[in-house]
């Protein structure tokens, strides 16, 4: 509630906050019959599939539907819809610790450090990354798969796996690296005769329940596919290529795992380390010094047996801790960067960029929210055991030890300053700009806001991207995680006339000038002054 400010503010800047309510707004009018082609929504126009030049938000964008469905704004829709994302991943996250047997309290740890430690709340910014409630259900799913053998979770693996990657690309991706991560270290704890399990689980399933495993693994990886190529064709159409240097300074570093430049209790750490000068915003991994002690606690838990006494499920607790912890140290070595010759930095990573499309997953570095998943099972392990030690009768102990831990989780949250924009000033920007438009609008106008030099150039895009959508007319202006020909911006501080942007489009899909001179007469420029270079 602190990132929304009770609803009074959303979370994020005025930047990637409105552009992510951008994306949910064109799927409800799309839902409402308002827009017509789901891929192609009104900015960059008269450019199509600009939706496959960022995260879409299929898996998601209905809550947001829903909640404009009952009238409420486009501001209070969308942090509602972030709440609800919140909660899901923490609800979600509890059920699944319960079903491994941990206890209400323990589960609630672990719950609370998934939804909420400081790598998650401080990319409140990137709503895009907001829901992750699949990625305990896919790990959960994996867990029966190896340990409990049932070949039927098999389906609800690649399920959930699909269901994250329409809520976001990102994450899906991260997600099946914690899949890889996690069968590396199953085969390193020697789980064996898991073929013949399996064939012996598959064959105790009755036939419709065989038909109906495989019609889901089936439809769940086409859909993954159909997504991914969708994403690939788009992205060939426009000649959009991937820049390695760019994905190297966003590879995590020893540094990077110390650093919470937000947290009032913890930043001080972090700031001891400057030599991040890029993309510093990517680099906050530290999880909290109260998340630390309870996650090194349970480290060491799985390995000891001394540590099993009083939990009647100490052996399947341990053997998730053990596969927790292998998953999230291999997760952490491939992808951090270590020294190379001459001063460079290198990474196991870097193998992985001749993989089609990879060089598009940019910010390596949050991969810490899928990360964050092991971090909770252990946690939950190093709370589960101490309490577990302490007798059920001795009331006061067990009180402590709960207090403790909710202070060592829960202060630096408490205390974290969130970056959040007042929903006062979401609608004044656009107040400004609606008194400038001609009474009425023509129903066939093309929008264009010129920063003329005033602000930094991607303010304009997005206030013309929420003027243009509220009015449902398309817009010139756009911004997104990738550019269409002619909006590639010359300096950070520049603005570019429409007539280049539109002259540029005709050239791009050689269209004659009659159609575009004819384009350009349906613009609405505002304000009416020569857009000009910033001194």
């Amino acid at each position: 509630m602190p990132a929304i400010d009770w609803f009074t503010a959303v979370p994020g800047d005025l930047i990637d906050g409105r552009f992510n309510s951008v994306i949910l707004e064109h799927f409800y009018h799309w839902m409402t019959g308002r827009q017509h082609d789901l891929w192609s929504p009104p900015f960059f126009y008269p450019n199509l599939d600009a939706l496959a030049f960022s995260d879409n938000h299929f898996g998601n964008a209905f809550i947001y539907a829903l909640l404009r469905m009952l009238d409420l704004s486009r501001e209070i829709a969308f942090s509602g819809w972030y709440v609800i994302g919140c909660s899901l991943n923490f609800v979600v996250t509890y059920i699944v610790l319960r079903k491994l047997h941990f206890s209400v309290f323990a589960a609630s740890a672990g719950a609370f450090v998934f939804a909420y430690f400081l790598p998650a709340i401080i990319q409140a910014g990137h709503a895009q990354l907001t829901y992750r409630f699949t990625i305990p259900l896919a790990f959960y799913a994996f867990w029966n798969l190896i340990y409990k053998r049932q070949i039927s979770s098999l389906g609800l693996l690649f399920f959930w796996i699909g269901v994250q990657f329409y809520c976001s690309i990102y994450l899906g991706v991260f997600l099946v690296f914690l899949i890889l991560a996690a069968s590396v270290s199953a085969l390193m704890l020697q789980h064996k005769n898991l073929y013949k399990d399996w064939k012996r689980s598959w064959l105790d399933l009755a036939k419709p329940r065989q038909l109906a495993l495989s019609a889901l693994a089936i439809t769940s990886s086409i859909s993954i596919i159909l997504l991914l190529e969708k994403y690939q064709q788009v992205a060939s159409h426009y000649g959009f290529k991937g820049n390695a240097v760019e994905v190297k300074h966003m590879l995590p570093r020893l540094e990077s795992y110390l650093i919470a430049d937000n947290s009032i209790l913890s930043s001080l750490v972090g700031s001891w380390f400057n030599q991040i000068p890029l993309y510093r915003n990517e680099h906050q991994l530290f999880i909290g010094i109260g998340v630390a002690l309870l996650f090194l606690i349970g480290c060491c838990i799985p390995w000891f047996n001394y540590f099993a006494i009083n939990r009647p499920y100490a052996k399947e607790q341990n053997a998730i801790g053990k596969l927790a912890f292998f998953s999230l140290l291999i997760l952490f070595l491939s992808t951090l960067q270590y020294g190379g010759g001459g001063g460079q930095l290198t990474s196991p990573y870097e193998y992985l960029f001749s993989i089609p499309g990879i060089l598009s997953i940019r910010a390596v570095t949050r991969l810490i929210l899928v990360q964050g998943l092991p971090v909770a099972i252990l946690v939950a392990l190093a709370c589960e055991t101490v309490i577990s030690s302490l007798h059920k009768n001795n009331y006061f102990w067990r009180a402590a030890w709960i207090a403790i831990v909710a202070a060592l989780l829960s202060l630096e949250v408490i205390f974290f300053n969130h970056v959040k924009t007042p929903n006062a000033i979401w609608i004044e920007r656009l107040n400004r700009l609606s008194v400038l438009l001609p009474k009425p609008v023509p129903a066939d106008s093309v929008l264009f806001v010129d920063s003329s030099g005033k602000e930094t150039w991607y303010f304009a895009e997005v206030d013309a991207m929420v003027l243009a959508q509220d009015l449902g007319i398309p817009t010139i202006n756009g911004y997104s995680g990738k550019f269409p020909p002619g909006h590639d911006h010359q300096s950070p501080d520049s603005c570019i006339p429409y007539m280049a942007r539109v002259q540029d489009y005709g050239k791009f899909h050689q269209l004659p000038e009659a159609s575009m001179n004819e384009l350009m007469s349906h613009v609405i420029q505002i304000p009416p002054s020569s857009c000009v270079k910033v001194n």
